[in-house]
């Protein structure tokens, strides 16, 4: 049966994945999926796996299936607030979407 859910999408650089998947676990997310080398282009510049700023340039998507949307919204805030605000580039964005539990 189908169920409203929200995905937490988060791109931003490689440099920083493991401290945000910490930072998840510590907020009590355990699943999660992550795609690695990550290329396009925003506000900063064009990023890809073979120009940007070397390996550290590189990006990474980090997407989280939250089913409760107030949760999905604090934790993307949050994940904003701790990295992506000031210190690196990136973006976290949230979609509505459906799965089958």
């Amino acid at each position: 049966m189908l169920k409203s859910a929200e995905k937490i999408i988060i791109i931003t650089e490689r440099i920083i994945c493991s401290c945000i998947i910490e930072y998840l676990e510590s907020l009590g997310i355990k699943a999660y999926t992550i795609y690695q080398d990550v290329s396009g282009q925003g506000e900063r510049g064009m990023r890809s796996i073979s120009g940007g700023l070397s390996r550290f340039g590189e990006n990474i998507r980090i997407e989280i299936i939250i089913e409760n949307e107030e949760e999905a919204i604090a934790v993307a805030e949050k994940i904003y607030n701790k990295y992506l605000s000031s210190k690196y580039a990136g973006i976290v964005y949230i979609e509505d979407i459906r799965v089958i539990k």
